[in-house]
């Protein structure tokens, strides 16, 4: 009776570089639920910033006959309103979505006068998004949203 001895099962080696790949696997996807995370947690803050300019545009559209002498008023009481350091009279959730806009800044300009048309840029610090990024660069924490919108004339 002749024994084949190499067919005797695994090896230490073999069992190593199994583990190896598995951890290897297990790591990878790991680092993918990480990013995933990250994504999530940036979408969340882009739709708030949407949240934002869309609250200026129905406020500006509700002052649209009284915008020419309102505007600097409407927009800062936008401006206040939204701002993370002011929470008087902002319910629960609000709070939860300023404490996820840390740093927030929001700028209204008209960018042509005569067909009253604006832009808003909404921009905030997002401290996760400077992980992978030149640690010489310090803005590699800024994130902004641009919003462009026309307004119709006032129809009285």
């Amino acid at each position: 009776m002749k024994i084949n001895v190499s067919q005797r099962g695994f090896t230490l080696l073999e069992a190593l570089i199994a583990m190896f790949l598995t951890a290897g696997a297990l790591l990878g996807l790991g680092v993918l639920h990480l990013k995933s995370v990250q994504q999530s947690q940036l979408a969340t803050q882009r739709t708030i910033a949407n949240i934002q300019a869309n609250d200026l545009i129905d406020r500006m559209w509700a002052n649209l006959c009284s915008l020419s002498t309102q505007k600097t008023t409407v927009i800062s009481s936008w401006q206040n309103d939204w701002n993370s350091t002011t929470t008087n009279g902002l319910s629960t959730n609000q709070k939860a979505m300023h404490q996820m806009m840390n740093g927030w800044q929001g700028t209204v300009t008209e960018i042509d006068t005569t067909r009253q048309r604006f832009q808003v840029v909404i921009s905030w610090t997002n401290a996760k998004a400077a992980w992978y990024r030149d640690t010489t660069n310090t803005t590699a924490n800024q994130q902004s949203f641009s919003y462009q919108f026309t307004l119709p004339k006032c129809a009285s």
